[in-house]
């Protein structure tokens, strides 16, 4: 697996601070995932392209919960209907040569993450992520950072992979 990363700076207050990244990664299986994000854009949705030899799925939602909570609403408020995308913002999954399909979003719930999170670490239920996978996230994280310091690829070796 190798990662090329290139960040984007801002200066505030005299500190450098990360705005934004576009990241690489040439997997061992030959698939590649492009990445990118800027808090400088002024965009408010996330964009996901999946492209594969029989088609593709895109989806451009926004994050509706936090939308929903700085607008001072609560899951409590209408449960049915927390976390869930509007219809014109479903994803669309595309049949190469047959037909396009909308696919509604899942429900999100930020609270029944904090619970199942909470309940892992009190050890009442197995680990969101295990340790090796989170090892492994962090290695390529790392070495995003170092191509896009040195301007250059860099492999991953991903010694915490089990």
């Amino acid at each position: 697996m190798t990662v090329y990363a290139i960040l984007d700076w801002i200066d505030e207050e005299g500190v450098r601070t990360d705005a934004g990244f576009m990241i690489t990664i040439s997997h061992r299986s030959g698939v590649r995932s492009c990445l990118s994000a800027s808090k400088l854009s002024g965009l408010v949705s996330r964009e996901l392209r999946l492209l594969g030899a029989h088609g593709s799925y895109v989806s451009d939602q926004t994050d509706v919960q936090t939308q929903a909570i700085f607008a001072g609403k609560k899951p409590i408020d209408d449960l049915e209907g927390w976390g869930r995308e509007v219809e014109a913002r479903w994803g669309t999954l595309n049949i190469t040569g047959e037909k396009s399909i909308k696919v509604p979003s899942e429900q999100g719930s930020h609270q029944d993450f904090y619970s199942q999170f909470a309940a892992a670490v009190r050890g009442n239920a197995a680990q969101p992520v295990p340790a090796a996978e989170a090892i492994g996230t962090l290695e390529v994280l790392d070495a995003a950072r170092t191509s896009a310091l040195e301007n250059r690829v860099v492999p991953v070796t991903r010694t915490g992979r089990p």
